[in-house]
């Protein structure tokens, strides 16, 4: 019986449904945010929550090169991020990523959806679509003094929907293996604000 409960776990979180494993770091990230986050209010007692608006570059992940603008509050943010490989595609992924710590150094884990579109530019190739989910773990480093920061993650990438033609996709690969992608940025800060709660 405890063999049957170890296989049935380990089926869950490590060789499961896709749909699982994303449930289970939505709860981690989203549900026990002050879990993760090692803040608590209580008694009354209130912290100022800090809105930054910070844009920059990306180099890798989604694309050889890209632009990114992130909305953080707190130890939480929306990412977008638009890249592309080359002249004829295009891809844009939205990210929700929580930050833990209160230091220069912080490290993230994030969840989101990248899309992408390849544009036809000849007769040999074909356009395109396809639809990502990602799950990127990383650092974002502020640095000292200054308004400035860099970044790195690897996202866990797994597609959802392609859309191609078969030429450019064997029916021998497996389209739904788990790829994962390297990424490094560099932000800005463009505004900074706090209001109590």
């Amino acid at each position: 019986m405890s063999n049957l409960l170890t296989d049935s776990r380990k089926y869950l979180l490590v060789l499961g449904s896709l749909w699982f494993q994303i449930a289970f770091a939505l709860v981690l990230v989203v549900g026990c945010p002050n879990l993760l986050s090692g803040q608590s209010v209580c008694c009354g007692q209130s912290y100022q929550e800090t809105t930054e608006i910070r844009a920059g570059i990306t180099v890798g992940g989604i694309g050889k090169m890209g632009l990114t603008l992130e909305l953080r509050r707190d130890n939480r943010s929306v990412n977008f991020n638009l890249a592309t490989f080359s002249q004829n595609d295009l891809g844009m992924a939205v990210t929700f990523r929580q930050y833990f710590g209160t230091g220069g150094l912080q490290p993230f884990a994030g969840f989101g959806l990248w899309g992408a579109k390849q544009f036809s530019s000849g007769s040999e190739e074909t356009s395109g679509t396809s639809f990502l989910v990602r799950m990127p773990l990383g650092a974002d480093w502020r640095l000292p003094g200054l308004d400035h920061s860099i970044g790195g993650n690897l996202a866990l990438n797994r597609a959802l929907y392609i859309k191609k033609s078969p030429s450019l996709i064997p029916p021998t690969n497996n389209s739904h293996r788990i790829v994962p992608l390297p990424q490094f940025s560099y932000r800005y800060g463009l505004g900074l604000t706090n209001s109590p709660t």
